[in-house]
């Protein structure tokens, strides 16, 4: 790696009550050891002492404020906006940059010159900070993403470049939930997309993160960010593509609004996967549209059931 031609990396920290774990993210990020870093920090007018923490480092930091603000996404798109680094990304306050994850991103960067995003691998560790054993993230790829409406980019191990951001477009602030998923299928609809296969980040599961206790929200969010890619790229997929995208779309929906209690969405959700071209064909989800349609599902196992004895007798 070139170290006299270091890219600048701006990591943005947005951060609301999340005291207990925000001294170590910011430790993550100050103790990569990278020479050509910024900082920013933009906490949503904390009340749990994380102003105390924030002001124990401030320092080392580009920048920070703390005050009301319109959500994560807002939050986070200031960072961006001031910015100055060829490269962004940005960390929640309860998750942490891997040892030595700047270098490895600067060095791929050096390498890939034109990559739109750096995307490599997170680990899963629970509330203590301890591995749970369990990796996320694999390579992107944006079609295969629309079409089953699944994200398998690791948000914390993702680093966008500045001038393919600035192209397609900050974070959508009306998202709280897929704004990652959103951004990455806008840059990837229109440059290259670099995958390493090495853990960048570390990312906390425990039972108040938005992912435990929000994630219900994220299906209209997909849906909705389906219907924009479409505007946005109207020959990107085939019309065929374009139904099963929207299938898939409307049956995660029904997933989550099933698991939420949902009854009457959840149906309407399934009928509208139905209309689209969606069937069934994983063990959960037949024993999802069995149970938001009984009747059809009875008839249908018991004709099968005549069908076969017939057969037999013939």
């Amino acid at each position: 790696m070139n170290t006299n031609q270091l890219p600048i990396i701006s990591i943005v920290t947005p951060s609301y009550n999340q005291g207990s774990y925000l001294e170590e993210t910011i430790l993550s990020v100050l103790e990569q050891g990278y020479p050509a870093l910024e900082f920013f920090i933009f906490d949503g007018g904390s009340t749990d002492g994380s102003l105390d923490i924030i002001q124990k480092h401030q320092d080392q930091l580009t920048f920070w404020e703390s005050k009301p603000d319109r959500g994560q996404s807002h939050a986070i798109n200031k960072g961006f906006r001031m910015a100055s680094g060829e490269i962004v990304a940005w960390l929640n306050s309860d998750d942490l940059l891997a040892p030595g994850a700047l270098k490895v991103v600067a060095q791929a960067w050096q390498q890939n010159p034109g990559v739109g995003l750096i995307t490599g691998q997170t680990e899963i560790i629970d509330q203590a900070g301890k591995p749970t054993g369990n990796i996320f993230g694999s390579e992107p790829n944006v079609i295969n993403s629309l079409l089953s409406s699944e994200n398998p980019v690791s948000q914390p191990s993702t680093f966008f470049s500045t001038s393919a951001l600035k192209e397609v477009g900050f974070l959508d602030e009306t998202l709280h939930m897929s704004m990652d998923w959103d951004l990455w299928l806008r840059i990837g609809a229109r440059f290259p997309m670099l995958f390493i296969t090495k853990i960048l980040s570390k990312s906390r599961t425990w039972e108040m993160t938005k992912t435990r206790t929000q994630l219900v929200r994220s299906g209209p969010e997909h849906i909705r960010i389906v219907k924009n890619f479409f505007k946005q790229n109207p020959d990107f997929l085939t019309s065929i593509q374009k139904r099963q995208a929207l299938g898939s779309g409307y049956l995660r929906k029904g997933r989550l609004d099933y698991e939420a209690g949902k009854w009457l969405f959840f149906r309407l959700d399934l009928l509208i996967a139905i209309f689209y071209g969606m069937k069934p064909t994983q063990r959960k989800d037949l024993k999802l549209f069995n149970h938001a349609f009984p009747a059809f599902y009875f008839s249908k196992r018991v004709y099968s059931y005549l069908h076969r004895k017939m057969t037999t007798i013939e």
